[in-house]
């Protein structure tokens, strides 16, 4: 989803996958129950080690700038990386994918509609505000409050009541059995805030002035958008004191200057690095590559000529060279993608070989010209015809994509016309219905295969279906999988819709990917992972060893 959604009718989860500033964070709404799912891998490479001792301070370099500190507001992965060290949700995600205990130690569920959370007790927001069950009502309720427009409030959408039952316990009733809910109140969904600070501040929050308050390791001091973020340690966070006290995140959108930066000393840090960015920094800071889970992938509007008829999708799909894509453009820094959902986002609801034997059905398209003028002129649209696709300033890679396809499609007569807009242009035409061909450009932010199926698949989720893609069997498989609280059986109709929607082709997958993150030899980030930015990362850095 999406580094600068400026709202308007997109679900958050649009909005976080577009991030074309990326920060490989996390994956989307399909609950495992009241277990925490485990993911099947760390997806980094190398391992990452530390000593203890303070650190002090540190400043890393950011690859697009942010307008609001607010999640609620503007949903992309960068907003993620910042406000999750300010602020904490009940339930909190490991590195590797797994729900843990967050503001709440425990949960229970009574019914299949009914969960309890036992509450942290001695927790404090950062202005000494003492942390109470009406806080998580007033946040949850912030958020369905539909006068209030958060971009987080489909995840809400099926809570019956939400009240305190007590000082530290909070009982949340659903309107029906949510296999996924628990990834409601996850780190991606519900971030939480004190009800005064809410009330005192609706519409303000996230702003320049108005900062967020939360109870998180971190506490923001100045906030200048477009330009950085600097935090400092929160003395009063429940948690153990962090090794960096200080913190600037500053927005350097150009790759060459954060390089310049970075061999100059005046940053010690680059986060959310795209693969084929990397050239060059080995020798100025050690660069990891983290398994993001996260999609590129070409959406056609399946409602608008030419990308209604299956023969010219088809087409496309045969002239782009997703291989050539892969190992030329990303330096081999990701995996050819045959559907939406990252193989690894199916954690524990599915085998991993039933997951593989099940992807090994979905067509392949294979770079193939003389399959794609086959196609084409099987197609209404024999004779070819022009087509725009935009992508993000903040997204080269992406750009380079569309270049070798425009260059593809030129030889059976189509015309690409490629154009760089800014992100929040992007972000904007996304699910505007202005633009029939569009790059989704995705970071899941919970750990389920549902955040990508039901958003783009399902024909009821209009705001996010920017292919308008409409096929009854895929959503009945989705619309039963939502109910379904056994794991098992809610994977294997995800699965089916996500095999079936494959063979239609709406969405031609590029690549999934991985995000490089380059730091100063002098520190580390331990427990690497698709997850790794989702909750207190900074808490995680230590001097190198």
């Amino acid at each position: 989803m999406a580094a600068s959604e400026t709202g308007g009718a997109l679900s958050r989860r649009r909005l976080l996958g577009l991030s074309a500033a990326g920060a490989g964070v996390l994956a989307a709404s399909g609950l495992l129950g009241a277990c925490a799912p485990q993911a099947a891998d760390q997806g980094g490479e190398g391992e990452a080690r530390g000593v203890d001792g303070p650190v002090g301070e540190l400043t890393f370099a950011l690859p697009s700038s942010i307008s609001s500190l607010d999640v609620g507001r503007e949903s992309g992965v960068l907003n993620y990386l910042v406000a999750t060290l300010v602020q904490e949700s009940l339930l909190s995600v490991t590195p590797a994918g797994a729900l843990e205990p967050g503001l709440a130690t425990s949960w229970k569920q009574p019914d299949a509609t009914t969960y309890v959370f036992t509450l942290r007790r001695g927790v404090v927001f950062s202005d000494g505000t003492p942390f109470t069950a009406a806080d998580v009502v007033a946040s949850i309720e912030e958020i369905r409050d539909p006068e209030n427009a958060s971009v987080l409030a489909y995840a809400f959408a099926g809570v019956k009541s939400v009240e305190a039952t007590g000082s530290h316990e909070v009982t949340v009733r659903l309107e029906a059995a949510d296999g996924a809910f628990l990834w409601s109140v996850a780190p991606g969904c519900l971030p939480v805030g004190s009800e005064k600070f809410l009330r005192a501040n609706r519409g303000r929050i996230g702003t320049e002035k108005t900062l967020l308050l939360g109870t998180g390791a971190y506490r923001i001091t100045e906030f200048a958008a477009d330009s950085h973020v600097l935090l400092e340690a929160n003395p009063r966070w429940w948690g153990e004191k962090p090794a960096v006290s200080e913190l600037k995140l500053t927005f350097v959108p150009d790759a060459g200057t954060r390089l310049v930066a970075m061999k100059s000393g005046s940053v010690d840090g680059a986060l959310a690095l795209a693969s084929d960015e990397t050239k060059g920094w080995d020798s100025a800071a050690e660069v990891a590559y983290t398994a993001d889970r996260s999609v590129v992938s070409l959406a056609f509007d399946t409602s608008k000529a030419p990308w209604n008829d299956p023969h010219v999708r088809r087409a496309v799909a045969h002239a782009a060279d997703r291989e050539g894509m892969v190992g030329g453009i990303l330096q081999g820094r990701a995996e050819v993608a045959n559907a939406l959902v990252s193989p690894a986002m199916w954690g524990d609801l599915m085998p991993a070989d039933e997951v593989d034997a099940a992807y090994s059905r979905i067509p392949e398209y294979a770079f193939d010209l003389d399959k794609a003028r086959a196609e084409l002129a099987r197609s209404r649209h024999a004779d070819g015809f022009t087509a725009e696709l935009h992508y993000p300033a903040s997204g080269p890679q992406v750009g380079k994509a569309a270049l070798a396809l425009a260059d593809s499609l030129k030889k059976l007569g189509i015309t690409l016309k490629v154009k760089e807009i800014t992100l929040e242009a992007w972000v904007n035409e996304l699910g505007s219905g202005k633009q029939p061909l569009q790059f989704l450009w995705y970071f899941p932010v919970t750990g389920d295969p549902a955040e990508l199926a039901d958003a783009y698949l399902n024909a009821a989720a209009t705001a996010t279906n920017i292919a308008h893609y409409d096929e009854p069997a895929v959503n009945e498989a989705l619309d039963a999988a939502r109910t379904d609280t056994d794991p098992a059986s809610r994977g294997r109709k995800l699965m089916t819709a996500v095999t079936t929607a494959s063979e239609d082709l709406p969405y031609l997958p590029l690549w999934w990917a991985r995000t490089a993150t380059a730091l100063s030899r002098e520190i580390v980030l331990q427990e690497p992972g698709p997850f790794a930015f989702v909750g207190p990362w900074a808490t995680r850095i230590r001097k190198a060893a």
